[in-house]
């Protein structure tokens, strides 16, 4: 996949830029590759924990290997981080998801 390549490009450039982790992590989720996702979230959350997206895909990636309650945490995480930031499509949208999950 051309994109995984490019992502794979842009961390080995530069190991410490945060965006390129999580964009890869996307990828991850959505290849079903739930620990390569997972250990990309997590590293973005390392290099930048203010991000929400890395925590909304470690969340996917969480809920893809079965451990619920732990997707349910970073998805809240994403929340707030989003509300913070006044970016509410994406709290919209997460909002929705949590609902949809049975969670408020």
């Amino acid at each position: 996949m051309a994109a995984l390549s490019d992502l794979d490009r842009a961390v080995q450039l530069d190991p410490t830029y945060a965006p390129a982790y999580v964009n890869r992590s996307y990828v991850y989720n959505q290849l079903r590759q739930p620990q390569e996702a997972l250990a990309d979230a997590e590293r973005a959350i390392q290099l930048d924990p203010r991000i929400p997206e890395a925590y909304f895909s470690r969340g996917v990636a969480h809920l893809q290997l079965g451990d619920r309650e732990a997707a349910m945490a970073d998805f809240r995480q994403a929340l707030a981080l989003f509300s913070k930031s006044g970016n509410f499509a994406n709290q919209a949208i997460l909002q929705q998801l949590l609902r949809q999950l049975g969670v408020e």
